[in-house]
């Protein structure tokens, strides 16, 4: 088993996702700047492709990831790295990660 890159912090925060042939919501249960675990009813498979909205914050527009790759799954869990969002996406991530960090 490999190490992380980036250290993940557990929340709950609503996810939705689409791929070609599915879609659904979950709950993401921690996050990184590269990733994150979600929780959801709907089942994928391992090297899914994956566009996702996160609710970061409750105030907040969601966010956009344009692509993520399922890189694990369980039953009722997969783990996610994003591998493709606009610039400012990625700043919101990289804020939001960083409070969470401040707050631990």
């Amino acid at each position: 088993m490999h190490e992380r890159k980036h250290v993940r912090f557990a929340v709950q925060r609503p996810v939705s996702f689409r791929g070609d042939l599915l879609s659904g919501e979950g709950t993401i249960l921690n996050i990184s700047r590269q990733g994150c675990a979600i929780l959801s009813d709907t089942a994928l498979e391992t090297e899914a492709y994956l566009q996702l909205h996160l609710q970061l914050l409750d105030q907040e527009q969601p966010v956009h990831v344009d692509l993520a790759a399922v890189r694990w799954c369980t039953a009722r869990k997969f783990g996610v790295e994003f591998i493709k969002m606009h610039h400012d996406v990625g700043e919101r991530l990289k804020q939001f990660v960083e409070l969470l960090e401040s707050n631990a």
